[in-house]
This record gives structure tokens, sequence and C-alpha cells, in this order.
């Protein structure tokens, strides 16, 4: 910093110096110069129009007495002529340093009101926020990953009750590859505030990557744990879905995946995972296996309910929807007596239908309102024309009422009725 200012002090001097050089020379050199080559013109022309009136008065041309008078006029003149000069000289000489100081003065206020106003003083008030701010700019994402490391390390040393801090911790050893660790952090956050769904998935997912990204007996007691928590928990239902991605069950992968989209939950990535739902579902395209086939009841306790729903669309709705924009279609089912509030629901595309869907607990809004704690269900699938939940004029609906909610055989449902106004 010494350096820096020792600097900008040696160039304002340099500065002023050519300012009072120039003013210098200009009040002794040059003035002067120009001084005596005027003086040097006027006795020059002085001498020349002497010279010709001498000549005058020698030729006749002009007498003794008019000789004289001229000469006095030009001897006068001569007078006149040098005297201003040196008045005009003099007084250069006595106001020149005021126009040296003044430029010297303006120049070094400029110079610190624009660098302090303008320049970047502040920044080097404060170099270490430029300096680490400069440094990650340059950081590639592995070198960010580690420098956030470092920072959570750092904040968990300093207070090992953060158990926030603790649980991004793991979160970002899953990112690094450092699975242990992860679940170390997540074990040491679950000693803090206790077991929860939130806590249990990214667990799951660290000792599924940990296990060359297959699910094995102790992994599964795990996801067991969080779904039995929060049956909708994202990260359970993302590393499902994963799983059965990379076996080739895409089915199961959309449904799961389906299912974090659905929820409405914070903290996911909607485009990311709508993304790998269109994946699976070209997949399952191209391999020929139906949308959603009956085997996905095959990861579902055959003690609970699963309802099996089978959702197609009239003709007359078909040829209705063409010409519009794809509608949303809820499939959902509530208790036959008691609240509104859906005990499973699935949210599909019209252009998916027909579709078979598949009702269970997984589905549920909340742990409390689920399909196995009632005995019977009415099952709606309703085309929104306006893509919002409910029932509203204008929507396409189909109901089947009163189903025993251990039913196994599927249930067909035509969406036909068009809502009218009440």
């Amino acid at each position: 910093m010494t350096t820096f200012w020792l600097a900008i002090a040696l160039l304002i001097v340099v500065a002023l110096l050519i300012v009072w050089r120039i003013f210098t020379a200009s009040d002794n050199s040059i003035g002067a110069d120009n001084d005596n080559i005027r003086q040097e013109t006027n006795v020059t022309l002085y001498h020349e129009h002497l010279s010709q009136l001498e000549n005058d008065l020698a030729e006749g041309s002009i007498e003794q007495d008019s000789f004289s008078q001229l000469k006095a006029e030009l001897d006068k003149t001569l007078l006149q002529d040098a005297k201003p000069e040196q008045d005009s000289f003099t007084e250069k000489q006595q106001k020149s340093w005021l126009w040296p100081v003044g430029i010297a003065f303006a120049i070094v206020s400029f110079s610190f009101y624009s660098y302090m106003i303008l320049g970047a003083y502040p920044q080097l008030n404060a170099p270490g926020a430029i300096n680490e701010n400069e440094a990650h700019s340059e950081l590639n994402p592995e070198q960010m990953l580690a420098y956030r490391l470092q920072q959570l390390q750092r904040e968990v040393e300093n207070d090992p009750t953060n158990s926030q801090a603790r649980f991004s911790l793991g979160q970002s050893y899953i990112s690094a590859g450092e699975f242990d660790n992860a679940i170390d952090a997540f074990d040491r956050v679950m000693k803090q505030v206790g077991e929860h769904a939130e806590i249990l998935g990214p667990k799951a997912q660290a000792m599924y990557y940990k296990n060359e990204q297959k699910i094995n007996a102790d992994i599964q007691v795990v996801i067991d744990r969080a779904l039995a928590l929060d049956s909708l928990d994202a990260s359970t239902n993302i590393l499902l879905g994963m799983d059965s991605f990379s076996n080739r069950e895409f089915a199961k992968a959309v449904r799961y995946w389906e299912t974090v989209l659905n929820s409405g939950r914070p903290g996911i990535s909607p485009q990311a995972l709508m993304g790998a739902v269109e994946e699976a579902k070209n997949q399952l395209r191209i391999s020929g296996e139906p949308t959603l086939p009956n085997t996905v009841t095959d990861t579902v306790d055959p003690t609970l309910p699963h309802l099996i729903v089978e959702v197609s669309l009239s003709p007359s709705v078909q040829e209705e929807l063409m010409n519009s924009d794809d509608k949303i279609v809820f499939v959902y089912a509530i208790a036959a007596n008691g609240p509104r509030m859906p005990l499973a629901a699935v949210k599909i595309k019209a252009s998916d239908l027909p579709v078979s869907i598949v009702l269970d607990d997984t589905q549920a809004m909340t742990p409390q309102m689920r399909l196995s704690s009632v005995d019977k269900v009415h099952i709606y699938a309703v085309v929104s024309m306006q893509g919002s939940v409910g029932i509203k004029p204008g929507d396409f609906k189909a109901q089947v009422l009163d189903i025993d909610a251990m039913e196994r055989s599927p249930i067909k449902m035509e969406i036909s009725e068009k809502v009218q106004e009440k």
C-alpha cells in the first residue's frame, strides 16, 4: 500500500514539474526571445527608413527641414515601440507565477477527488474481500466444492451444535464422493435432532453410492424407515427412481419421480426431474412396455391397499380436447366417509391416456391420511381445463364410489362426463 501511494506522489510531482517547466520557459526564454526579435525588427526597420530619408536628402527629393522633421518622428516611433514591449514583459514577469500555482493546485485536488470518489480506494481499504471474490470467480466447480467443504467444516468445528451446517456438510460430502464422511455426518445430525425422513433419505443415498449404486439389505432398512416417516420424502423417492432407471424398470422410475413432482415439496429441481421423467417415458416407448404396468405393485406390501386404476378418455372428450393444449389429469382417492383430502393422488397429462395407475400409501398427502387408514374410498379422474386441483365447471370427470380399499382387480374409469354449473 505504501508503494502504491509513493507511486501516486511521484506521478503528481512529475506532472507539476512539467507544468512549472512550461511556464518558467515561457517567462524567461520564450518571452525574452520574442521581445528580442521584436526589438531587432524595429531597429532594422528604423535604419532602413533612416537610410531612405538620407538618400532622399542627398538626391534633393526633400529639404533639410523636412529631413529633420521626418527623422524626429522616426526616432519617436522607435521609442514608442520599445517601451510598451518592455512594460508588457515586466507585467508578465510579475503575474506568471499565478498560473502554474493555480494549475498545480487544480491537478492535485482533481486527482485525489477522482480517485477517492470514482477510483478503487474503497476496495483497497478492504483487500481481503476483493481478493476473495476474485479468487472465487476463478475457481472451477471442483475447487468451489472443496472451498465449500472447508467452509462447512470450519462452521461445524466452531459450533458442533449447528445441526443445519452438519447436514449441509453431509450433502457436500456426497457431492465430493466422500460417502463414509457423509454417512457419519447424517448419523451425528440424527443424534442431535432425532430420526427424520429428510435425513434418512440423504443417508440412504450416500450408502447407495458407496455400494456402487446397488440397494442391499442395510440400505433397504434405511429406505423403509424414511418412507414410514414420510412416504413423499423427496430424497428417498428420487433414489428409488434412480435405482429403478438403472435396472431398466422405467415405469417404476416414472412413478417415483412423479411422486416427488406431485408432492410440491420445496428444495427440489422440477426441471431436472421432469427431464428424467421424460427420458424414462422415452425408454418405455422404445421398449414397448406399458406406461405404468401392474408390476409396479411388486414394491408395495401386499397386505396394504394398492388400487390399480385404468384411466381412459371417451371418444367425445378426445375429440373436444384434440384442438386444445395438453390438459392436466388428476386421479385421486378420498375417504368414502370422511374429509375430502386425497389419500392418494397422481397428476398426469391427457396425452398420456389411456394409462394404468397404482394408488397406494406412497402418494399420501400426510402420514395420517393414507389409503391404508380407511376401508372404503371414492376414486375420481378429472381432466382439469384450468390446470388446478378440484372439480370445476367445464372440467371432464369420471368417478367410482364406495370401492373397497383392499380391492385387487383393476378399476376401469372412462372420463366422459362434463361438469356443469350448479
